[in-house]
């Protein structure tokens, strides 16, 4: 943000906690109040007063990087999360304490889903998204292998390889294992209690983000695995609008004539760059929680940032589906904290990351395949064949 935008800046509400005009129906005043030179860059910030609250709060109150002492190393943060590089290498490289990498993944992570959420209800209220969908789960853990496994459950578009939604849920611990870890269950079990599966509540929350963000009253294609609870939560979240449920066995050849080809597509790619998802290692996430937000922030970089492929640098998963017009920049997915509510109404400025991207689109066409493809293979010109899918 530059000083000629600084003084554009309008705030839409006030950003600080327990402010009386944050309750339904009451009225938002502000005026401004002076102005300030940031420390860390020596940018100008506009100040401005409350009058619900009576207390300051600056155009920075907004941003991203607030309070952060060194925001130049942020963008390299990001990039750092998407490429396979775990916390401690990526504060060894840039000369930092882990910590600051930590709240960074704190900070990142609820403002990029926070961006994706805003994104869909855009595209809700412009009549919501159609296509293709494809639902697996990944299997990871949390500390231990066999005692704490963990479920990654994802939803994707097939076409565009857009990420609708994922979740992380625990698993219950595996049989046939030693005396020694039966031990540790044991104790395990006695601190914090047996491990339940998820897998089905968290596959019940991925269908109902489709529910809220697919087109009205339309009719939804899936794709599969043989897994019952898929079915079943499909048909609870889709009562009478399940227009076809395809199922694919999980044994199946990967290759691009399986149905499954997209999402199994998608988990290669999730497992090659983000460095707790990778086979073999010790950058295991230790907290399924700490997984999660990982996650969102690569599933943001991918559907926003990273092009579908290299050979279509400047088109998104994003903008494929047709929810946005533009690709957007490291520097504008990591610009404000509440990216679906800072500031509305100066979006007309270019400042508002949803008033850039989101566009309105009437009803798209549902994709359609060409006509010599598979009738369950996926439909996207992009991902050719061969070197046309290559992450």
């Amino acid at each position: 943000m530059n000083r000629a935008s600084i003084r554009h800046f309008e705030p839409a509400f006030c950003p600080l906690p327990n402010c009386p005009s944050a309750s339904p129906g009451a009225q938002f005043r502000y005026r401004n109040s002076g102005s300030y030179l940031r420390d860390c860059d020596r940018r100008k910030v506009q100040r401005f007063y409350c009058h619900a609250c009576r207390r300051r709060f600056s155009a920075q109150s907004f941003r991203l990087n607030y309070r952060f002492r060194k925001p130049q190393i942020d963008a390299w943060v990001f990039r750092c999360m998407v490429s396979k590089v775990t916390h401690r290498q990526t504060a060894r490289l840039l000369e930092v304490d882990r910590k600051t990498i930590h709240r960074r993944l704190h900070r990142f992570a609820p403002a990029l889903h926070d961006l994706h959420r805003g994104v869909l209800d855009c595209a809700r209220d412009a009549g919501g998204i159609r296509g293709s969908f494809s639902l697996d789960e990944l299997e990871t853990f949390e500390g231990s292998r066999r005692l704490c496994p963990v479920t990654v459950p994802a939803l994707i578009e097939r076409r565009s390889l857009f990420v609708v939604h994922l979740e992380t849920g625990m698993l219950g611990a595996r049989g046939h294992i030693g005396k020694r870890e039966i031990a540790k269950r044991a104790e395990r079990e006695r601190t914090i209690g047996k491990r339940r599966s998820e897998s089905r509540a968290m596959v019940g929350r991925c269908f109902a983000r489709l529910a809220v963000c697919h087109r009205p009253h339309g009719m939804v294609e899936v794709v599969t695995d043989k897994k019952r609870a898929y079915r079943t939560e499909l048909k609870r979240f889709f009562p009478n609008r399940v227009g076809a449920h395809i199922t694919e066995s999980s044994r199946r050849a990967r290759n691009r004539s399986n149905p499954l080809f997209a999402i199994n597509h998608t988990f290669a790619m999730m497992r090659d760059q983000v460095s707790r998802l990778v086979r073999r290692s010790w950058g295991a996430s230790k907290d399924r929680k700490a997984l999660k937000r990982h996650l969102w922030i690569w599933a943001a970089w991918r559907n926003y940032v990273r092009p579908i492929t290299n050979h279509a640098p400047g088109t998104t998963p994003a903008m494929a589906l047709g929810v946005t017009d533009k690709k957007l920049s490291i520097q504008e997915a990591l610009r404000w904290r509440w990216p679906s509510r800072s500031p509305g109404c100066a979006s007309q400025r270019g400042q508002f990351p949803i008033g850039v991207v989101a566009r309105a689109f009437p009803s798209p066409a549902p994709p359609t395949a060409p006509e010599s493809a598979s009738p369950h293979a996926p439909s996207n010109p992009r991902m050719g064949r061969g070197r046309h899918a290559r992450s």
